[in-house]
């Protein structure tokens, strides 16, 4: 009986045998590194820190003819967020500049904002540095007017005196020259 086993088991263990020797030099892939966690990605760039392995795209606004695209991103592994930006150099404007506005921890107010500047003559993209994600909520726009300048800016409400019943009038500043993510 112990003979039989063994020759109906042989065929099937030697395959096993050859099929363990082919997969012994396969080995799994180990976790992308990264360099910082939420509040030390803080001012890191994305790319540096390998937080651009991961990075997925929160929200991107494009122009209706596609000259310039403006992304938020952000990092799983890193729990970082930041902006990036690119261009049609052919049909693009002369002048465009990118900011990513952020609120504070944790009364909410906008903190400086982060900008790349002038994307300069040849230049189709860049992106901005990171901020931690779990204390902040950002949007991501471009303009062609100048650095840190919000085409989209919060809504402005103040009570106007002078109208009758003092009815709150919108003192918010049209949306122009550039566009812009929605908060998050």
């Amino acid at each position: 009986m112990c003979v039989h086993g063994i020759r109906r088991w042989g065929p099937t263990a030697a395959a096993l045998t050859l099929l363990a020797g082919a997969f012994q030099g396969i080995q799994a892939s180990p976790a992308a590194a990264v360099d910082c966690f939420r509040a030390t990605c803080a001012g890191k760039d994305p790319i540096a820190m390998g937080c651009d392995e991961d990075a997925q795209i929160l929200q991107q606004v494009t122009e209706y003819d596609e000259s310039v695209s403006v992304r938020l991103m952000w990092s799983p592994m890193c729990q970082g967020v930041w902006a990036k930006i690119s261009r049609d150099l052919a049909t693009s404007p002369d002048y465009v500049y990118m900011t990513m506005w952020t609120t504070r921890d944790p009364d909410g107010g906008i903190q400086a904002p982060d900008t790349v500047g002038l994307l300069g003559d040849g230049v189709a993209g860049a992106y901005t540095k990171m901020q931690n994600w779990k204390k902040t909520s950002a949007k991501a726009c471009w303009n062609d007017v100048g650095a840190k300048f919000d085409p989209q800016p919060v809504r402005y409400i103040v009570q106007d005196p002078s109208a009758s019943g003092d009815k709150p009038v919108d003192a918010s500043l049209p949306a122009m020259h550039g566009t812009c993510t929605d908060w998050l």
